[in-house]
Formats: C-alpha cells, sequence, structure tokens
C-alpha cells in the first residue's frame, strides 16, 4: 500500500488496466438505468472505456508531477485513492451482475447508488485537481 501512496501512477495505471478487462469481459453486458418510467440501458463497454481513459489520464497527471521531481501531498492522494475506489466499487458491482433480470424497484436502487458513486467520483476528481495543483505550486522538497 505504501508503494501505492509514494507512486499512486501504478495505483490508476492498474485500475485502468483491471476496469478495461472486466469491460472487455462483460462487452455485451449493460447498465439499466430507470428514467421517467423507462429503462435505459448504458453499455458496459461504453462506460469501461470511458473510466480507463479518466484513471489514465489521472495517473499521467501523478506520472508528471514525478518527472517535474515534485511529490502529490501524502493525505490528498491517501483520500483521493479512497474516494475513488468507493466511487469505483458499486460501478464494477452493476457491472459484474448486469446479466441478471431486475424489477424496476431494483433499478431505481441501482439508480440511488450509481448518483452516489458519481457524486464520489466528482468530489475525488477535485481532490485529485487540488492535489495536483498544490503539489505544483510547492516549493520543491
Amino acid at each position: 500500500m505504501k508503494r501505492f501512496i509514494d507512486r499512486p501512477q501504478l495505483f490508476f495505471f492498474f485500475l485502468a488496466l483491471l476496469v478495461l478487462v472486466i469491460g472487455f469481459l462483460h462487452k455485451d453486458s449493460a447498465i439499466k438505468l430507470a428514467l421517467y418510467g423507462t429503462f435505459i440501458d448504458l453499455k458496459s463497454w461504453s462506460v469501461c472505456l470511458f473510466s480507463s481513459v479518466f484513471f489514465v489520464l489521472i495517473a499521467v497527471n501523478y506520472a508528471s508531477l514525478t518527472i517535474t521531481h515534485k511529490t502529490p501531498k501524502r493525505y490528498l492522494t491517501i483520500i483521493h485513492i479512497i474516494l475513488q475506489v468507493l466511487a469505483l466499487v458499486p460501478l464494477l458491482y452493476f457491472i459484474l451482475s448486469s446479466e441478471a433480470t431486475k424489477t424496476y424497484d431494483q433499478v431505481s436502487q441501482m439508480n440511488i447508488i450509481l448518483i452516489l458513486a458519481f457524486a464520489l467520483f466528482i468530489i475525488a476528481t477535485i481532490i485529485h485537481l487540488i492535489n495536483f495543483v498544490a503539489s505544483l505550486l510547492a516549493k520543491k522538497d
């Protein structure tokens, strides 16, 4: 775990690869969303591709800090990693369980959980940006 905190780009490259593999294995599945009384199918492959690209961009940000000999703020990095994983877990769970048929009530509950996961995702992204900018602006270690 210490290695991931000291070099978070490794963690996010690994996470991007993991999400990409899960998306490839469940390429034909879809996450059902309930919107105004109807179901919308969100292809798992598209979600996984978007997530993988996003994680690679985060890893590139952290790698650029390493290249410029700046270190990310330790506590912000820990908070970012924890929030990012907490936001990703429900999404991966719904991708892995997307084959089962669901009632409208179950899909509505999934929507609430996915909205909360998306809110965590946005908070984690804001923390990452704060961490990145604060590390860039900090004096050399």
